[in-house]
Protein backbone atom coordinates (compact mmCIF):
# COMPACT_ATOMS: atom_id res chain seq x y z
CA UNK A 1 0.00 0.00 0.00
CA UNK A 2 3.28 2.13 0.93
CA UNK A 3 3.76 2.29 -2.77
CA UNK A 4 1.26 3.15 -4.49
CA UNK A 5 0.50 6.04 -1.85
CA UNK A 6 4.19 6.73 -3.06
CA UNK A 7 3.37 6.38 -6.44
CA UNK A 8 0.64 8.82 -6.66
CA UNK A 9 2.09 11.64 -4.62
CA UNK A 10 5.06 11.22 -7.53
CA UNK A 11 2.66 11.44 -10.29
CA UNK A 12 0.84 14.02 -8.52
CA UNK A 13 3.86 16.62 -7.52
CA UNK A 14 5.64 16.37 -10.14
CA UNK A 15 4.04 18.40 -12.36
CA UNK A 16 3.43 20.80 -9.74
CA UNK A 17 7.12 20.96 -8.84
CA UNK A 18 8.14 21.52 -13.11
CA UNK A 19 5.46 24.33 -13.05
CA UNK A 20 7.00 25.66 -9.78
CA UNK A 21 10.87 25.74 -11.26
CA UNK A 22 9.55 27.23 -14.69
CA UNK A 23 7.78 29.92 -12.96
CA UNK A 24 10.81 30.11 -10.54
CA UNK A 25 13.24 30.67 -13.22
CA UNK A 26 11.15 32.90 -15.22
CA UNK A 27 10.16 35.44 -12.61
CA UNK A 28 13.49 35.06 -10.12
CA UNK A 29 16.26 35.05 -12.83
CA UNK A 30 16.15 38.59 -13.84
CA UNK A 31 14.38 41.48 -14.98
CA UNK A 32 10.53 40.89 -16.18
CA UNK A 33 8.83 43.58 -17.79
CA UNK A 34 4.40 43.60 -18.38
CA UNK A 35 3.78 44.32 -21.51
CA UNK A 36 0.09 45.51 -22.43
CA UNK A 37 -1.17 44.07 -25.12
CA UNK A 38 -4.04 44.17 -27.09
CA UNK A 39 -6.26 40.91 -27.98
CA UNK A 40 -9.00 39.90 -30.83
CA UNK A 41 -11.55 41.17 -29.05
CA UNK A 42 -10.08 44.78 -28.93
CA UNK A 43 -9.30 44.65 -24.86
CA UNK A 44 -5.19 44.90 -23.50
CA UNK A 45 -4.24 41.85 -21.41
CA UNK A 46 -0.88 42.33 -19.55
CA UNK A 47 1.88 39.74 -19.66
CA UNK A 48 5.17 39.53 -18.55
CA UNK A 49 7.91 38.97 -20.15
CA UNK A 50 11.99 39.26 -20.42
CA UNK A 51 13.70 42.27 -22.43
CA UNK A 52 17.38 42.58 -23.48
CA UNK A 53 18.47 45.82 -24.60
CA UNK A 54 20.71 46.53 -27.84
CA UNK A 55 22.16 49.45 -27.72
CA UNK A 56 19.99 52.20 -28.11
CA UNK A 57 16.92 49.61 -28.66
CA UNK A 58 15.34 46.41 -26.71
CA UNK A 59 13.80 43.57 -27.94
CA UNK A 60 11.34 41.34 -26.44
CA UNK A 61 9.73 38.41 -27.36
CA UNK A 62 6.50 37.07 -27.08
CA UNK A 63 4.78 35.38 -29.72
CA UNK A 64 4.76 33.85 -33.26
CA UNK A 65 4.30 35.92 -36.48
CA UNK A 66 1.20 34.39 -36.70
CA UNK A 67 0.24 36.26 -33.14
CA UNK A 68 -2.73 38.67 -33.20
CA UNK A 69 -0.53 41.38 -31.47
CA UNK A 70 2.49 40.53 -33.92
CA UNK A 71 0.00 41.19 -36.90
CA UNK A 72 -1.03 44.46 -34.78
CA UNK A 73 1.95 45.57 -34.78
CA UNK A 74 2.21 46.98 -38.46
CA UNK A 75 -1.15 48.98 -37.94
CA UNK A 76 -0.55 49.96 -33.96
CA UNK A 77 3.14 49.70 -33.09
CA UNK A 78 2.66 51.81 -29.74
CA UNK A 79 3.49 49.70 -26.81
CA UNK A 80 3.48 50.59 -22.96
CA UNK A 81 5.75 48.24 -20.99
CA UNK A 82 5.95 48.85 -17.19
CA UNK A 83 9.67 48.36 -16.66
CA UNK A 84 11.19 48.98 -12.85
CA UNK A 85 9.05 51.32 -11.30
CA UNK A 86 8.02 53.28 -14.33
CA UNK A 87 5.97 52.73 -17.09
CA UNK A 88 7.75 53.34 -21.06
CA UNK A 89 5.76 53.89 -24.86
CA UNK A 90 8.12 52.85 -27.11
CA UNK A 91 7.31 51.95 -31.18
CA UNK A 92 7.35 48.14 -31.88
CA UNK A 93 8.17 46.30 -35.26
CA UNK A 94 8.91 42.71 -35.87
CA UNK A 95 12.85 41.98 -36.20
CA UNK A 96 12.93 38.00 -37.25
CA UNK A 97 16.66 39.19 -38.43
CA UNK A 98 17.50 39.26 -34.71
CA UNK A 99 16.21 36.20 -33.19
CA UNK A 100 19.77 34.84 -32.73
CA UNK A 101 20.76 38.17 -31.41
CA UNK A 102 17.63 37.87 -28.70
CA UNK A 103 18.95 34.65 -27.62
CA UNK A 104 22.32 35.70 -27.15
CA UNK A 105 21.82 38.81 -25.47
CA UNK A 106 18.96 36.91 -23.38
CA UNK A 107 21.49 34.17 -22.36
CA UNK A 108 23.86 36.54 -21.36
CA UNK A 109 21.86 38.14 -19.28
CA UNK A 110 19.57 35.68 -17.73
CA UNK A 111 22.33 32.80 -17.26
CA UNK A 112 20.55 29.95 -15.30
CA UNK A 113 16.97 31.12 -15.92
CA UNK A 114 17.35 30.99 -19.92
CA UNK A 115 19.11 27.56 -19.28
CA UNK A 116 16.25 26.23 -17.20
CA UNK A 117 13.22 27.86 -19.47
CA UNK A 118 15.10 26.55 -22.26
CA UNK A 119 15.58 23.51 -21.09
CA UNK A 120 11.62 22.92 -20.92
CA UNK A 121 10.70 24.78 -23.78
CA UNK A 122 13.60 23.60 -26.57
CA UNK A 123 16.16 25.03 -27.87
CA UNK A 124 16.91 28.03 -30.27
CA UNK A 125 17.00 26.23 -33.06
CA UNK A 126 13.16 24.76 -31.92
CA UNK A 127 11.81 28.53 -31.16
CA UNK A 128 9.06 29.75 -33.45
CA UNK A 129 8.86 33.30 -31.51
CA UNK A 130 9.39 36.72 -33.18
CA UNK A 131 11.52 39.40 -31.93
CA UNK A 132 9.96 42.93 -31.57
CA UNK A 133 12.31 45.50 -31.84
CA UNK A 134 11.15 48.08 -29.21
CA UNK A 135 12.18 52.06 -30.15
CA UNK A 136 11.46 54.60 -27.10
CA UNK A 137 8.31 56.93 -28.12
CA UNK A 138 9.13 60.23 -28.07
Amino acid sequence: MKVIYWLVVIVVSAPLVLIAVIYGASELGGEVVTLDRSTPSGETSSVRIWIVDDGYSSLIEHGDADSFWMKQLADSPQLQLIRGDGTANYLGTTDGDSHDLYHRLRRAKYGWADQVVGFFSGDVAECQGLPVRLQTAG
